[in-house]
């Protein structure tokens, strides 16, 4: 868990530029991607760990997910890919997070998926905490 909370808060530390504050005239990091723009994906991945907590709870010793949650899992990739199509800010920070690579990573394992959703959770946060606009 350390790993993908300390990659997450280096991912959105990327995604900072210095920008002159015009009140001021001071040097300022500034995050351009909205919390808006992730927070629609984040929305899609908290959809399916209900999901998934719900076969998991039916389940209780399988490690592996269905087929049909699978294929959600693999559709948050056109998700991605519409949101990255619509802003450049937005690509810049999937492809900084390496989304989809992450995604196609999760194959059916239950606790990949978890620690993906997990992954984006800590993206979100970090992002606010380091200034990210709404």
């Amino acid at each position: 868990m350390t790993d993908i909370v300390k990659e997450a808060e280096d991912v959105i530390k990327g995604l900072r530029v210095k920008r002159i504050n015009r009140k001021t005239g001071k040097e300022q990091y500034v995050i351009e991607m909205k919390t808006t723009q992730i927070r629609k994906f984040l929305t899609a991945v908290n959809k399916l760990s209900n999901e998934v907590g719900v076969y998991k709870s039916q389940h209780l010793n399988t490690e592996t997910l269905p087929e049909d949650i699978c294929a959600q899992i693999q559709f948050l990739k056109v998700k991605a890919a519409y949101q990255m199509g619509r802003e450049r800010t937005v690509k810049e920070f999937m492809d900084k997070a390496g989304i989809p690579a992450k995604i196609d990573a999760i194959g059916n394992s239950i606790h990949a998926f978890e620690q993906f959703a997990n992954y984006m959770e800590a993206l979100v946060a970090y992002h606010k905490y380091y200034g990210g606009k709404d």
